[in-house]
């Protein structure tokens, strides 16, 4: 199972808002400079963070985005989530009913515990933890650079 690039770029751009949290609003011209993301496709994104009020908008010449909540609160399985839906390696785990053996399928309880996995290991990580493995990350670059 891959996760569309819709949930991976959602995780990095909140990454962004996670860094300017009680600054004001990020524009999402700057996001997408900075994380190098099509804004056209940024916008498409936030709409389903502000559907699932993870970020609220602010429109006219200062406007942007922020969290509605601080990074710790927010998990990246609620991120992908809003912007995936469910996270299930195959469709019958989301709905048993669309299979007529899930019930008496062992890749069937496979599935769901892949899912349970999954859903568990993004929901253990918020935003925050997220902003300081990047930073980890970036002074690693950094001093290898050197």
């Amino acid at each position: 199972m891959r996760l569309s690039t819709r949930g991976r770029y959602a995780c990095r751009a909140l990454l962004e808002l996670a860094r300017s949290h009680g600054q004001g609003t990020v524009s999402i011209d700057r996001i997408a400079e900075k994380q190098l993301i099509s804004k056209r496709y940024l916008e498409h994104i936030f709409a389903k963070l502000r559907e699932a009020d993870i970020v609220v908008g602010t429109r006219g010449s200062k406007g942007g985005y922020r969290l509605t909540r601080s990074p710790e609160e927010i998990s990246a399985g609620e991120v992908v989530r809003a912007v995936e839906g469910p996270l299930g390696p195959v469709h019958c785990v989301d709905d048993p009913e669309s299979c007529d053996r899930s019930r008496r399928c062992a890749t069937h309880e496979l599935w769901v515990k892949a899912a349970i996995a999954l859903n568990e290991l993004l929901d253990s990580q918020s935003i925050a933890d997220l902003v300081r493995d990047q930073d980890r990350l970036n002074a690693a670059a950094e001093a290898a650079q050197k």
